[in-house]
């Protein structure tokens, strides 16, 4: 296999999950994650080429393309207006269509969704590697043509919890994501987790002696950051930050609140910043945080916002607040650290295994511990971090480890009863 940097070969990384995002507010965990991959290639000397699977079909993009694609993520260029078939059917007003129609410009080959086949025989060159880091395009339609064409396949998965929480996602997510994993495990020759844990979850899953890919573990990066300069930390300020979604968990934090309310003198009573845009159930999540009687007083609701805003409330909070049941990394208590905010999590082998004794755990169901240890981090109890001392995951070590795997001699050997 090719490397990720520099060296023989070329790279095509699927970036069809960074096009879905383009006009829908700020970058979720795993957007991140492809934008990391889009940036480092193109500030590499590597060759490489951009796959996105569009409305129409399939677009191949150049480095000025990728550049393109990675300034309307980031909303640093503006979307140009649809194109005359997606003004006549009524969606040229959808920022998906919009961003196709800026892109295809930029487009170094296209073909339609049953031509991928044609467009690989046209433009590959030697060897190359495919690398899917969004769970975008895994389905046989993209990967059969891969694979038939010689190009190998590589997959990072980030969690299985639409399988392993099935409670906690919509109604028929579990089977469509199955369907992805099935396909990454048909069609793939490496797949990279982003923990231990989401390693071993995966494993077990595909654990009944069958052929499927080499699995491995290359812990994700933390994006550089330049902590608001000039903000006062306050001790009763605590933040959330996450999709509105059953899996966060904020539940039990308004719990903790109602129980401070019950305690504690109403001068003294800390503030709550919710952080983060609605998802499944969104609406229900944020009927109940408007409904809590300290909202509008001790309890605020900014929904998603931009980095530096975000970055300002990190500064100036005591703490990140994060009971979420389930996760396969968990950026936003990295985030917190180097901002100087105390981690508290609740108690999941993921977070233990990522973030070490740099955070603070509780069970993720008990309001009562939460309550307290709010009281504690009030009182100067549980210390704040040291960023001097702060251990952040590197970028730059998560894609050297990826590039060692792909550089394997012989390549990467699928697992199985042989």
């Amino acid at each position: 296999m090719t490397a990720l940097s520099g060296g023989p070969g070329e790279i095509w990384l699927d970036v069809t999950r960074l096009l879905t995002r383009v006009g829908r507010g700020a970058l979720t965990g795993i957007d991140r994650v492809e934008m990391a991959y889009l940036d480092h290639l193109l500030a590499s000397d590597g060759a490489c080429r951009f796959l996105c699977r569009t409305t129409r079909g399939y677009l191949l993009l150049g480095r000025e393309g990728g550049r393109a694609l990675a300034h309307l993520a980031t909303g640093q260029k503006p979307l140009d207006q649809a194109d005359t078939w997606s003004r006549i059917t009524g969606r040229g007003a959808r920022p998906r269509h919009r961003a196709e129609a800026t892109l295809r410009p930029f487009a170094v080959d296209r073909c339609p969704h049953w031509g991928l086949s044609r467009l690989l025989g046209r433009k590959l060159e030697g060897e190359t590697i495919y690398l899917n880091t969004g769970h975008a395009n895994l389905m046989e339609q993209t990967l059969l043509p891969l694979k038939s064409a010689g190009v190998e396949i590589g997959v990072l998965i980030h969690d299985i919890i639409p399988v392993s929480h099935a409670q906690l996602v919509p109604t028929g997510q579990a089977e469509t994501f199955s369907r992805k994993l099935s396909a990454a495990r048909t069609y793939g020759d490496l797949v990279i987790c982003n923990s231990r844990d989401t390693a071993n979850r995966l494993s077990a899953l595909w654990g009944d002696g069958a052929d499927h890919p080499a699995i491995e573990v290359a812990h994700l990066g933390v994006t550089s950051f330049h902590p608001s300069a000039g903000q006062d930390r306050d001790p009763t300020r605590f933040v959330m930050i996450g999709t509105l979604d059953p899996r966060k968990n904020h539940a039990v934090i308004l719990d903790a609140w109602s129980l401070l309310a019950d305690s504690e003198d109403p001068a003294e009573l800390p503030h709550l910043h919710i952080i983060g845009a609605p998802g499944w159930r969104g609406a229900e999540i944020e009927a109940a945080i408007r409904a809590h009687p300290l909202f509008g007083t001790h309890i605020h609701l900014h929904g998603p916002l931009p980095d530096a805003q975000l970055s300002r409330h990190l500064s100036r909070s005591s703490a990140l607040l994060y009971p979420s049941l389930a996760e396969g990394f968990g950026l936003p208590p990295f985030e917190a650290l180097a901002h100087g905010a105390l981690p508290i999590c609740a108690d999941l082998p993921v977070l233990h295994e990522v973030l070490g004794a740099q955070a603070v755990y509780l069970p993720p169901n008990d309001a009562y511990s939460w309550a307290e240890t709010i009281i504690q981090r009030m009182a100067g109890i549980l210390a704040g971090p040291d960023r001097s001392d702060v251990e952040l995951p590197r970028w730059q070590d998560h894609f050297e480890t990826v590039s060692g795997l792909l550089q394997r001699p012989g390549g990467i050997e699928r697992e199985g009863k042989g």
